[in-house]
């Protein structure tokens, strides 16, 4: 909290108000942790987990509290790799690609020696100026191939690449009713302004943000639609 008052006198964060106040909870670990609302997340749920480095503790939290199936996308081939040394319940199923503006693969770039990221942008702080070719697809290609009619929790932490795929997560063709999503100001991607302005845009698409990390980089968010559905329960 020391260091988030720091950032605000030195004008390199802002405070946010909360759109909505439901019940929270966190779920995963201190690094690879998030707050979500648990009102309707049950067995039949269905969470996307984009971003996945070597700490899938959130996924697995909500397996264990919910017993929903998680969809885990991550095309970076250590993550892969890893994936397939753990022991993982049978609703945990990993996709070896990423989100993308379109289908097919694109250049991103890999990540230092200290740090297990790849990133599409080589601003990130913790990439090199290796090039590879990794796999990607769009969320609405995802979604039918997958046969979701709804994303309960939509979990974007694509190192940056989230300012540029605002568009297609807005505009995707199924419902999402929570959308947890990092953006990655502080990583040299993008600047605080851009930070604030894609947090206007997911709020003019009726996304209500109602927790943001100390860190002032996770940001949960959740849809009208269903906060108005559960209105009586909070």
């Amino acid at each position: 909290m020391l260091k988030r008052a720091g950032r605000l006198l030195t004008g390199n964060d802002v405070l946010y108000s909360y759109d909505v106040h439901p019940r929270k909870s966190a779920f995963g670990s201190d690094y690879g942790g998030w707050t979500i609302t648990p009102e309707c997340l049950d067995s039949s749920s269905t969470i996307y987990s984009f971003g996945l480095g070597n700490d899938i503790s959130f996924d697995l939290a909500l397996i264990q509290r919910f017993g929903c199936t998680v969809h885990g996308f991550d095309p970076s081939p250590p993550v892969a790799q890893w994936i397939g040394t753990q022991n993982l319940p049978a609703n945990y199923v990993f996709h070896d690609y990423g989100l993308g503006a379109s289908d097919g693969e694109i250049s991103f770039f890999a990540p230092s020696a200290r740090s297990g990221m790849f990133s599409t942008s080589n601003q990130h702080r913790h990439v090199t100026n290796t090039e590879v070719r990794l796999p990607v697809r769009t969320l609405s290609t995802i979604t039918a191939a997958l046969g979701s009619s709804c994303i309960d929790v939509l979990k974007v932490d694509i190192e940056g690449a989230e300012y540029d795929l605002l568009p297609a997560i807005v505009q995707c063709p199924i419902p999402i009713r929570q959308l947890l999503i990092e953006f990655h100001h502080r990583a040299g991607i993008g600047s605080l302004k851009d930070t604030v302005n894609g947090v206007q845009q997911l709020r003019s698409a009726e996304f209500q943000l109602f927790h943001v990390s100390e860190t002032s980089s996770e940001f949960s968010f959740l849809h009208k639609d269903a906060a108005a559905r559960n209105t009586g329960r909070w």
